[in-house]
């Protein structure tokens, strides 16, 4: 990504949350950070720990099957990486990104390989949220219902191709993976709003989890805050509370990934150390028959 579109996914997280400011003010942001306490950070840690270990699992699979094989552990780490460039980086796909790049030697297809099964990992997780969020918009707004099915719908179509002729046990396996990581954000996002003292509302958390998963701004603020907002009133929820709650679960998100620093570290330490191995390291994948 270069620095001009780094510089607009910036630009447009601080736009969103200056509307979301105008919009309810800045004391419903300021006051999310009442959500960080010893026993939320550790359950931030722990959703994460599931969200990332699901995550690593498909990673495995669809990278096998696209002719990459790479242990359990060595996906938690990429996973883990990932998740923090994402959350930190403009854009939200920079640690998709550099998935890609670490294995795009690897395969039956070189770059398309790595693609096809990072496309498939992200968008199986992004496909059951969107999913979700159209069944608890129904009743809300006929208009969101429908962006979000055919989200759905989109990401569903790329998810089936980048699993296309992977066993349908593993297919199972795979969007299994996804729920089970879905359901970690969902009950950290509920987790936010128990420890913020206000109304639970899962509706609430299905939305911002969806809107985040957009790829623009940076973490998924902005566009998260504004998304709760704007359907508050139809779930006979303050504005004030919603963005709130959509705060204080930005911050636990952020504290989820932060495993990530020292996998990221890690990583830079051995191509610092021996380059050559590192550069090759890709390589040595094995390839399918």
């Amino acid at each position: 990504m270069t620095w001009a579109k780094r510089a607009l996914m910036l630009a447009i997280t601080v736009a969103l949350l200056a509307l979301t400011v105008r919009v309810v003010g800045v004391q419903a942001l300021a006051e999310g950070w009442q959500v960080l306490n010893v026993w939320t950070v550790l359950a931030a840690l722990a959703c994460g720990f599931i969200m990332t270990g699901a995550q690593a699992l498909r990673w495995t699979m669809l990278l096998e099957h696209r002719g990459t094989a790479i242990t359990w552990s060595r996906a938690l780490a990429d996973c883990y990486s990932s998740s923090l460039l994402n959350m930190v980086l403009p854009g939200g796909l920079g640690g998709d990104a550099a998935r890609v790049a670490v294995y795009r030697h690897t395969g039956a297809k070189k770059w398309l390989s790595p693609l096809a099964a990072v496309g498939a990992e992200r968008l199986s997780t992004t496909t059951l949220l969107f999913a979700t969020a159209t069944l608890c918009l129904i009743d809300v707004s006929g208009r969101l219902a429908t962006t979000a099915a055919a989200v759905s719908v989109a990401t569903l179509v790329i998810s089936v191709w980048g699993m296309r002729g992977m066993d349908w046990r593993q297919s199972l396996t795979v969007w299994a993976s996804s729920a089970l990581g879905m359901a970690a954000l969902f009950v950290l996002f509920l987790i936010a709003m128990a420890a913020l003292g206000g109304p639970v509302v899962p509706v609430l958390a299905v939305v911002g989890l969806a809107a985040m998963s957009i790829p623009i701004g940076v973490g998924g603020w902005g566009v998260r805050e504004l998304s709760v907002s704007l359907i508050a009133a139809g779930i006979s929820v303050s504005m004030e509370t919603a963005v709130t709650a959509s705060t204080g679960y930005g911050l636990l998100a952020t504290i989820s990934t932060l495993p990530g620093t020292v996998t990221v570290w890690a990583a830079g330490t051995r191509r610092k150390q021996n380059p050559a191995r590192s550069d090759s390291s890709a390589n040595e994948q094995p390839q399918p028959d």
